[in-house]
Formats: structure tokens, sequence, C-alpha cells
């Protein structure tokens, strides 16, 4: 594979992933199982469609050096292809039990998931022109969620505390806030190996 056919698949997979991103929120916070679901499959799809001779690369024995820059970075792509699974079946998991959280903890969730998606689009403009700047931003990104989530617990230890927050809520806020940044983490990662 050429370099511009990996890097065209892997813009098109993160390009892709943005409005999905806004249906997971979407059916998240508006209780609807069905979108979350199709939301995930969507994902797997747009994966398989975008990437779709990965496991041939990865067995190959003969690759050239976008192939092998590509093949390090993979496992950070996985990572955030599993970050996003794990995000969604806590959603459903929540949307299922009928648990129920507070407007403050759906705004948190949607402020991460809004500077998760920046930092998809930077790392999808990374990846096609490798600018520098970007590649700073993408840090900055980074470190924004990290202090989100961290800025977030503390306020959600206080809605636990003040019993606000059920146990069943709590586990899956939680869950959710580190799939979130995990997957803020992976991208990172996988734009400074790609």
């Amino acid at each position: 594979m050429e370099e511009r056919e990996i890097t065209g698949g892997v813009s098109k997979l993160f390009e892709e992933t943005v409005p999905i991103l806004h249906n997971i929120y979407r059916g998240f916070v508006g209780q609807k199982i069905n979108l979350l679901k199709e939301s995930k499959l969507a994902f797997r799809e747009s994966l398989k469609k975008q990437l779709p001779e990965i496991h041939k690369l990865v067995e190959d024995k003969d690759k050239n050096e976008a192939e092998i820059k590509f093949v390090i970075a993979l496992p950070h792509l996985q990572r955030v292809a599993l970050a996003l699974d794990n995000l969604v079946d806590k959603m459903e998991t929540k949307v299922e039990g009928n648990i129920l959280f507070n407007q403050k903890a759906l705004d948190e969730i949607k402020q991460i998931m809004v500077a998760v998606e920046a930092e998809f689009i930077n790392v999808k403009d990374y990846c096609m022109t490798k600018n520098p700047l970007l590649k700073k931003q993408i840090q900055a990104d980074l470190e924004k969620v990290g202090k989100i989530i961290d800025d977030f617990d503390t306020v959600h230890q206080n809605r636990i505390i003040t019993g606000v927050c059920t146990p069943k809520a709590s586990y899956l806020y939680i869950d959710m806030t580190d799939s979130l940044k995990r997957m803020a983490r992976e991208l990172a990662a996988f734009a400074d190996k790609a």
C-alpha cells in the first residue's frame, strides 16, 4: 500500500467517526438504544471499509516504510476502537437499565465528547498534512481532555458524597469518562507514530 492510500483511509475513518460520535451522544442523552447500536455498527463498518487490507498488511513480511510506520501505530488505533466500543457499551447499559444521569453529568459527558471530537479532527488533519503545529495542538487536545475529566471527577465525587449520584450511575459515569480519556490518549499516541 502506498502512504497516500493508508493516510487516506485513516483520514476518511476519522472523518466518518465525527458524525458517529454525534449520534452516540444523541442516543445516550435521548435514551435511544437503537441509535447507540446503529452508531457502534456504523463505526465498525467504517473501520472495515476504510482499512480493508489491514490483516493482509499486518501479515505481509515485505512492507514498505509507510506500511511499517502504520503497523507500528496500528495498536493505538485499535485501542481507540476498543475505547469507543466500551463507551457505547456503557451507554447502552445506562439506557437499557433506565439509569438516570442528572443534567450536569449529561453536560459533562457532552463537553468531554466535544473535546475528543476536536482531537479526532486534528489527528485526521495531521495524518494528511504532517503539520507540526497540528501535532502540538493534538498534545494540547489531550491535555485539555485530561484536565476536563480531572475537574469533572472532583465534582462527581461531591455528587456521590451528597447522594445526588447513585452507585450504578457513578460506575457508568466513571467508565464513560475513562473510555473518553483512553480515546484521547490513544489518538495522540497514534498521531505521534503515524
